[in-house]
């Protein structure tokens, strides 16, 4: 009996030491864990074990190099990178975790008036309960103050990789996309996009945790060196303090309602209703509207988007009918009522809102109408009949005489109201990939209706429909080295070379093709900066997308509609607007750089030779999956009159001319 009493005490101790350390390493918090895994294989765990160069606890610099750390995606499950793979890929090199020596200092270089990101990434065999990060004010030697509140901190959130329809059909599958940024087990893979405004987060065990940081400089910011001091804690794993020098150059660039750069984003308010339940036009959906497009000016949005007509991007679907190709659609600005004699009226109240609450918050130049005919369907003109008291819907295809009829009402009344609003010449009749054959009919219609629009057009589409156009965004499928190069009717180059010398604007756009460049989900980041910067190589005034904002009914559960994770929305819907993206923070200092590039080419502070190799280093190796990251930084030092970087890079050396 005593014996089996010892037995039992021994095996209660085991149980109790067991418990305790199943406690230690494995207890889990209350705070947010950005991802939805429920749980992580024992392989997936060795692969992220064999990738740290410490056991425990691991704190690293994305690529090795602060500069540069925002320019990749931090995988989720980091793994262990060969010697041979780098051979082959050196941009792989970019994914290898090096610890940070206890004794250096990390440095970051910024103009006035820009942003700079940069990331640190945490990773441990224990689970990271109140991970939460602060700084000092960063100080140069004359006493001058960086002050901390221009740093913003947040946490890289995770999603599942999801296919689309688009991807049976017509777009890139995710394998021809994604890169070491996209982790997980297939089922499913995540990636890290959303940037969470928490004030601490909690950290899995064989997780990896990107902190996100934006250094927001003062355009009144004295130049010089400042040092700061980074921290990072949590219950019982973290305590750390890192030395970091921010270099704030002389140069500055112009605020944002300056920028030279033409963005065209496509914003739909009616999502904003629908995600947040308002209802349309009403007092929250106003105050909610004016939050994103205060986001969207913030990065020099020039282009206001505007719906004239119920569904302008419309589809074929299943049993004959057709469907938005985004989740919410779109509502018309404009509303359509047949009074009891028979005829249109238009009402232009909300469309007046929405122009002059844009124009008061910087987007003040173009006006785009969408659309006197739909994306890809017969057009449906949702109208209230004053004779019967019900809300009906006209179906018509553009050869009617019907057709006709209606849009030479709704043009000269449409005319009209612009002029008597001062907005005429802002104002362009907008037509997204409509084929040459259907232009040509609606070019008619608008000849004979109401001339004066056929100076104020923008097409979305093909380079052979520059003849209509006043303003034209070409697909990059078009452009050098993409697939459909050949096909093109009219070669892209020798069309923008011929609209720059009369003065047209000419943008180009992405979708969810082409596989690379572009910004998906889970696009290579480092693609999102240089999308900008292929608007300098290819000398077009800026850069179209078709969405801002169409959201699905739960981005952060369900990501996908119809189209590729990511090509129809650049930011998140969070509590009180707009959550940012890896994606929208690097568009944003891809513009920011486009903005300084432009100075000094104006200035002539730089020669010709220097600017031609500031683009091609940002603009080589358009496939991010193959581009080393230390690209996007020799550009900035390059325009900033430092080559010291370039001297031993294989790739570029210099040979002035």
């Amino acid at each position: 009996m005593k014996q089996l009493f010892k037995l039992g005490v021994f095996i209660g101790f085991l149980f109790l030491v067991t418990s305790c350390k199943e406690n230690d390493t494995k207890a889990q918090g209350n705070g947010n864990i950005l991802d939805n895994i429920k749980s992580v294989p024992e392989w997936l765990k060795m692969n992220v074990e064999e990738s740290l160069p410490n056991k425990g606890l691991n704190i690293w610099v994305p690529t090795g190099n602060l500069q540069t750390s925002s320019l990749i995606r931090v995988p989720r499950f980091p793994r262990k990178i060969s010697e041979t793979e780098i051979n082959k890929n050196p941009a792989l090199e970019d994914f290898v975790i090096k610890k940070i020596d206890e004794d250096s200092v990390l440095k970051l270089q910024a103009v006035r008036n820009e942003q700079i990101s940069a990331q640190i990434a945490i990773a441990s065999n224990r689970y990271i309960e109140d991970l939460n990060v602060s700084f000092s004010d960063f100080k140069n030697n004359n006493g001058d103050v960086f002050n901390k509140k221009f740093i913003q901190s947040r946490y890289v959130k995770y999603l599942s990789v999801e296919r689309a329809r688009s991807e049976y059909v017509w777009s890139p599958k995710i394998e021809d996309i994604v890169g070491e940024g996209v982790s997980g087990t297939m089922s499913p893979n995540v990636v890290g996009d959303p940037l969470m405004e928490y004030s601490k987060v909690d950290v899995p065990e064989y997780r990896a945790q990107p902190i996100w940081f934006t250094f927001k400089i003062p355009k009144n910011q004295k130049p010089g060196i400042y040092f700061g001091v980074l921290k990072l804690k949590s219950k019982k794993l973290v305590d750390k303090e890192y030395n970091i020098k921010i270099i704030i150059e002389d140069s500055s660039i112009p605020d944002y309602i300056n920028y030279k750069f033409h963005l065209d984003l496509w914003i739909n308010p009616s999502s904003i209703a629908s995600y947040y339940g308002y209802k349309d036009w009403s007092d929250k959906h106003w105050d909610m509207l004016e939050v994103y497009l205060k986001d969207y000016a913030s990065r020099g949005g020039k282009n206001i988007t505007t719906t004239i007509t119920h569904e302008p991007w419309h589809k074929p679907w299943i049993n004959q009918t057709t469907i938005s190709q985004s989740n919410f659609g779109y509502k018309s600005m404009v509303e359509w009522r047949k009074d009891k004699e028979d005829n249109w009226v238009f009402d232009f109240s909300v469309f007046d809102k929405y122009i002059e609450l844009a124009t008061r918050l910087g987007i003040n130049e173009s006006i785009n109408a969408y659309s006197l005919t739909p994306f890809h369907t017969n057009q449906k003109i949702h109208y209230y009949d004053e004779a019967t008291n019900t809300n009906k819907v006209l179906e018509l295809n553009v050869g009617d005489e019907e057709y006709k009829k209606t849009w030479t009402k709704f043009l000269k009344d449409f005319k009209n109201h612009l002029i008597k609003k001062g907005w005429f010449n802002r104002t362009y009749l907008g037509f997204d990939e409509k084929p040459q054959e259907v232009l040509e009919l609606l070019y008619g219609i608008i000849r004979e209706s109401s001339p004066e629009f056929l100076d104020r057009i923008i097409v979305a589409g093909h380079p052979e429909t520059t003849k209509y156009a006043q303003n034209l965004s070409i697909s990059y499928m078009f452009f050098p080295g993409q697939k459909l190069e050949e096909k093109a009717v009219v070669p892209v180059i020798p069309t923008i070379s011929k609209r720059n010398n009369e003065n047209k604007i000419t943008t180009f756009y992405l979708c969810a093709e082409p596989s690379h460049p572009n910004t998906l989900t889970y696009s290579p980041a480092i693609e999102s900066q240089m999308i900008p910067w292929l608007a300098l190589k290819y000398k077009t005034n800026g850069y179209l997308r078709w969405a801002y904002n169409n959201w699905t009914s739960n981005p952060f559960q369900s990501p996908v509609f119809i189209h590729n994770q990511g090509d129809d929305y650049y930011v998140y819907p969070g509590k009180n607007g707009p959550i940012s993206s890896i994606r929208w923070e690097l568009l944003k200092e891809g513009i920011e750089d486009y903005e300084l590039f432009s100075l000094i080419k104006e200035n002539r502070d730089l020669s010709e030779y220097d600017l031609k190799l500031a683009v091609d280093l940002a603009t080589k190796n358009q496939d991010g999956r193959f581009k080393k990251a230390i690209d996007m930084y020799m550009y900035k030092n390059l325009l900033l009159k430092d080559n010291s970087l370039l001297v031993d890079n294989n790739d570029f050396k210099i040979q002035k001319k």
